[in-house]
């Protein structure tokens, strides 16, 4: 069973209602520790059997895995909203890369420090210092090791921030090169042409209904609409014979 959350489609959980509530008042009342899982691709077309396996491998319940189908813009994820809040002291949370938490330094750290103060447990596959079970750990060893991780969650922060700006830069550079050879981005402009004047004088003359005028011109009703004032508009500018 999953928690699936995503900001373009419905929210959808494989727990019932009931069960899902008596399972939070269960962890409340006896304040049961538990392992959960974060993972987020960018669009539902996207593979999170990776993240999945990997995840549950190192201990993740798969019952309590919450998934985001969004970009890591910002924090405003629904699966993540919902994975603060129920997170609690004693707890450990696995992610597969930093950069699931998001893609600027401000936010990864924002969250990360969110989490922690609830004294929940950080598991980073692709920071192997933060698998290491510091519970054995000696009172001055464990210090350390915290510092360490948190340097090291400084400096891979900093890098998915920067390889974010690299793609947003190449993604500039490509679009602006593109436009001086020619390439126009965005949908295709429509032109009042001979074949739209053929099928608006056959509606203006009651011969086809509005509605298979935009569908003759394969046009939606906002597009029709906007190109018959257009036009009619220049026939107003027209001088009279």
């Amino acid at each position: 069973m999953l928690f699936i959350y995503s900001q373009k489609y419905i929210t959808y959980t494989l727990f019932e209602k009931s069960e899902k509530v008596s399972c939070f008042i269960l962890r409340k009342g006896e304040c049961m520790s538990a392992n959960f899982g974060y993972i987020r691709v960018s669009t539902k077309e996207q593979n999170i059997d990776r993240q999945k396996e990997e995840l549950i491998k190192q201990g993740a319940d798969e019952s309590r895995l919450f998934i985001d189908y969004a970009t890591g813009k910002n924090t405003d994820r629904v699966a993540l909203q919902h994975l603060l809040q129920a997170l609690q002291a004693g707890d450990t949370l696995y992610i597969h890369e930093l950069d699931r938490l998001g893609r600027s330094k401000r936010d990864i750290i924002s969250v990360l420090k969110e989490i922690h103060e609830k004294g929940v447990t950080v598991r980073i596959l692709d920071i192997p210092t933060t698998l290491i079970d510091l519970s054995s750990f000696g009172d001055l060893t464990k210090p350390i090791m915290d510092m360490i991780n948190n340097l090291l969650i400084e400096v891979y922060a900093t890098l998915a921030e920067a390889e974010l700006k690299k793609m947003q830069k190449r993604q500039k550079e490509g679009i602006e090169a593109a436009q001086k050879r020619g390439v126009k981005f965005g949908r295709p402009k429509h032109k009042i042409d001979k074949g739209f004047i053929k099928i608006y004088n056959l509606w203006k003359q009651k011969e086809v209904s509005s509605t298979m005028a935009w569908q003759l011109l394969s046009l939606k009703k906002d597009t029709f609409y906007r190109l018959v004032k257009e036009y009619e508009a220049e026939l107003k500018k027209k001088p009279t014979k």
